[in-house]
């Protein structure tokens, strides 16, 4: 999906993928690009929304390819052009993984912040977009695992060894420490998590990334146990709650899957 615009000697070449857009103007969308080089960067389209836009589907939610931006005086550039290599689809179409993949991209987002390259984060980003795009694995399962991932990555990689005070069974997890205790020693706040689910989050410890969907589980249910305590991680770590979660788990619950 190319796009052909005059072009400048100042325009710089990024590959990435648009993780957030905005309204911007009568006719204007304000992009936020997750670069292999700069990390996230701002961008703003003019006239993508109007009559006469060309290639508008190129400017638009999880487009990932190479992108020509203007640097201009301020810190948001011109997005110029854009070479299409994907642009998942099946997520788009899908209001359910649409749903969960912008709160992918608002933890990712949240984690990073502007400007700050990591090819890690990326890939597991890229990755699990993917997946949900043209693997069949259940959103429960890609849910818990980027929500673990992205932690680890981020430099929050938990302690799953076994109770970090006596280092006795996991029975329970702390989602402010990002450690597990036993019965003996849980503290106020600390999730039950049964062994099942401690199994899952020992396994993403300990894999590779490109290892992280290469599991399963006998009940879906798992999954979902395990996601109940990776989302509380992401938000006792990022001090905050995710309107983007709430909005995926009500949309999930319109189709009839409840959360």
């Amino acid at each position: 999906m190319k796009d052909l615009m005059v072009i400048n000697m100042d325009d710089q070449l990024y590959r990435g993928i648009i993780i957030r857009q905005n309204n911007y103007g009568d006719a204007h969308r304000m992009l936020s690009v997750f670069t292999e080089t700069d990390g996230i960067v701002k961008a703003v389209r003019y006239g993508v929304r109007g009559k006469k836009a060309s290639n508008a589907a190129a400017f638009q939610m999880l487009s990932y390819g190479d992108f020509r931006l203007r640097p201009s005086r301020g810190e948001v550039m011109t997005a110029v052009s854009a070479d299409i290599i994907d642009g998942f689809f099946p997520v788009c179409e899908d209001i359910v993984k649409l749903a969960l993949v912008n709160y992918f991209a608002d933890i990712t987002y949240s984690l990073l912040g502007e400007g700050n390259p990591d090819r890690r984060i990326l890939s597991l980003f890229l990755n699990t977009v993917y997946a949900a795009a043209y693997r069949a694995e259940p959103l429960s399962k890609l849910k818990c695992v980027y929500e673990f991932k992205l932690m680890c990555a981020g430099g929050y990689m938990p302690d799953t060894s076994g109770c970090a005070e006596c280092g006795g069974a996991a029975q329970y997890f702390s989602p402010d420490g990002g450690c597990f205790s036993c019965s003996a020693h849980r503290r106020g706040g600390d999730m039950p998590v049964s062994a099942a689910a401690v199994s899952v989050m020992r396994y993403l410890a300990g894999c590779p990334d490109r290892r992280m969907l290469a599991f399963g589980v006998p009940d879906v249910k798992i999954y979902r146990e395990t996601g109940a305590v990776t989302e509380r991680y992401v938000s006792a770590q990022a001090d905050r709650e995710f309107a983007s979660l709430s909005y995926f788990k009500s949309v999930a619950e319109m189709q009839g899957d409840v959360w």
